[in-house]
């Protein structure tokens, strides 16, 4: 081989030495001291090959690398996302399902009888201002220190016991610590208590309407507010034998809206004001799983449903369309 040639041949394995961040032998010839593009420096500057430590990467390989990465998380976030909810909505299906059981075994001890909905207005101890749709935990301690017994037949007090759990009034007669914290309340809010939803979000119910933190109960699930439609307002217990729908058919319990703004949601805005209510109808109703929510029937079962199958879409709310599986009324009848 003659010189020129021999020259060529030793520039361009230099280049490709520096280019793929390898040392190159050609000829006798060996870069000793270079430090190949994209590569970290071996310790003390020792030769990589006779170190043994050569274990960087080109920059090439590292965007490659790094591209590989960003399509793999582009495929699986979507997919943790979708897994998260439906963990989510398992969760609260079970809270739903231990629900339905605690009102089979407070049924069979009060003689067929089920709990109230709700603290009616009018009851003694009332305070002053007492909504029985926005009850405030000052409302149910006063309740409590008037009559220990006054609101202990509504669901939320009477049946959380059945399953090992406090009725909502032992939230209420906690004190606060030092700074003003309540624990207890923050516990309710946000601790894995059947009264929780994992998905539901209460930060524009803190503040509606403009109470403070610790005044207003938020409810995520409600008992039916419909079954005794039609009953005289005199009757305030359902009775077994009341259910002439199908238990199965009738529902106990569901979940409802916590935010002024969820979608979807049918009917005007009135209404979507309707939020963290104690007793729930079609227009009180979530569809923060999936776009459906989980219902739980009389007979103990919990099912989804989409939120289109069990809501009518009219001007002034979102009405029932009377499907054949769900029944709002003991009687089957669909509410005007």
């Amino acid at each position: 081989m003659n010189l020129k040639k021999k020259v060529r041949t030793e520039v361009f394995l230099g280049l490709l030495q520096i280019g793929t961040g390898r040392h190159v032998r050609a000829r006798g010839l060996q870069a000793r001291d270079a430090t190949p593009v994209g590569r970290v420096p071996s310790p003390g500057g020792l030769d990589c090959e006779k170190s043994g430590r050569c274990a960087g990467f080109t920059l090439i390989e590292l965007l490659v690398v790094i591209a590989i990465i960003g399509v793999l998380a582009a495929l699986l976030l979507p997919v943790l996302a979708k897994a998260k909810q439906k963990s989510q909505q398992a969760f609260s299906m079970n809270n739903l399902k231990q629900w339905a059981l605690s009102q089979s075994m407070y049924v069979s001890d009060y003689a067929d009888t089920y709990p109230t909905t709700k603290i009616p207005n009018g009851t003694p101890g009332a305070p002053g201002g007492y909504n029985e749709d926005n009850p405030t935990w000052a409302d149910l301690w006063a309740f409590y220190y008037h009559d220990p017994a006054e609101g202990i037949d509504a669901w939320f007090n009477a049946l959380p016991p059945y399953v090992n759990q406090k009725p909502l009034y032992y939230y209420a007669l906690q004190s606060a610590d030092a700074s003003g914290n309540k624990p207890s309340i923050d516990y309710f809010n946000n601790d894995n208590t059947i009264f929780r939803c994992p998905s539901a979000i209460i930060d524009d119910a803190l503040t509606y309407p403009n109470r403070p933190k610790y005044d207003r109960i938020f409810f995520r699930y409600g008992m039916n507010s419909k079954a005794l439609d039609g009953q005289p307002a005199s009757v305030v217990h359902l009775k077994t034998g009341m259910i002439t729908a199908g238990a199965a058919r009738l529902v106990m319990f569901d979940e409802g809206r916590t935010l002024m703004n969820e979608q979807p949601f049918y009917g005007n805005s009135q209404k979507q004001s309707d939020i963290c209510k104690p007793q729930v109808y079609t227009t009180d109703l979530s569809a923060r799983h999936g776009g459906g929510t989980t219902l739980a029937f009389t007979d103990g079962h919990a099912r989804w449903f989409k939120y289109g199958y069990m809501c009518l879409n009219t001007p002034a709310k979102a009405a029932d369309p009377g499907v054949p599986d769900i029944s709002w009324t003991a009687d089957g009848h669909v509410v005007p």
